[in-house]
């Protein structure tokens, strides 16, 4: 879960783009000191969620588009949206004082 996680993160931040060549299996598994097996779950998720594409007998490439950014900016911040929301709540801070503690930090 972590690699496709990191995986998703580098398209978000732009460090991942479409027709990019990923790093084989054995490289990544070599990198984080992983087994290979772990890596190609990993991949075979990412095909599964249109991420990538491997044709046969080549490297793997990253597919994007708009819509794949945009699912995984909702994907990925949702969590963490949720998560600040119940620990303002537990507080007993108002929506109102979260929406101004987020502008004041959005313009820092």
């Amino acid at each position: 879960m972590q690699i496709i996680r990191q995986f998703k993160l580098l398209i978000l931040q732009g460090r991942l783009k479409n027709g990019d060549e990923v790093p084989s299996r054995r490289m990544i598994a070599a990198q984080l000191s992983v087994n290979p097996n772990t890596v190609q779950k990993a991949f075979a998720e990412l095909e599964k969620e249109g991420l990538i594409s491997t044709p046969p007998n080549a490297k793997s490439v990253v597919y994007t588009d708009e819509a794949v950014v945009a699912r995984l900016h909702v994907e990925l911040l949702e969590g963490q949206v949720s998560a600040l929301v119940a620990a303002v709540k537990s507080t007993g801070l108002n929506r109102e004082g979260l929406v101004a503690m987020i502008y004041k930090q959005w313009d820092k």
